[in-house]
């Protein structure tokens, strides 16, 4: 039997993916409609191209935010207690941002290991090609490194551009 907080957990999945099959198609018209992805790319190519200018309205942009956002707080005299129930609500968030990080070092490692390992069968095939004369033994083994190490390189390749 299920524990309550699975199948709440479960519910609450299974609607984000219903709603979700229902908003993606939409969301990809209004996309395609107003060719979002193009006027996203010719904005990141001008936003390389005067990056100071970008920083400087982007900054300004936030500033402005905070200022009207004192500015509206201030003017409605909204003093008191910070509500802690937000904050609370954000440990989750932290949670998971923790495990992202996580799991990212456990990547990286995996790839810095999958490096050094091609490193050394990169070397080890290097003086067994040098070796003059070479028996089956040596050819057979020569073969089985080149392959370990193809695959280290196509899966360093893939981690490097999923």
């Amino acid at each position: 039997m299920k524990s309550f907080r699975k199948r709440i957990q479960e519910s609450r999945l299974r609607t984000h993916f219903l709603v979700r099959a229902w908003l993606q198609p939409k969301l990809g018209a209004i996309g395609t409609r107003y060719r979002l992805a193009a006027r996203i790319r010719l904005a990141n190519r001008w936003a390389a191209k005067h990056p100071k200018v970008t920083f400087a309205s982007v900054a300004g942009t936030l500033l402005l935010l905070l200022v009207s956002t004192v500015a509206i707080d201030s003017g409605k005299g909204r003093q008191g207690e910070p509500d802690i129930s937000t904050i609370a609500s954000m440990e989750p968030v932290f949670s998971g941002f923790r495990t992202i990080q996580a799991n990212k070092d456990i990547h990286r490692s995996t790839l810095l290991d999958m490096t050094v390992k091609g490193q050394l069968l990169r070397h080890e095939l290097d003086s067994m090609i040098a070796i003059p004369v070479k028996s089956r033994e040596d050819s057979m083994r020569i073969i089985l490194k080149y392959r370990q190490l193809e695959n280290i390189v196509k899966s360093i390749k893939n981690n490097d551009n999923p």
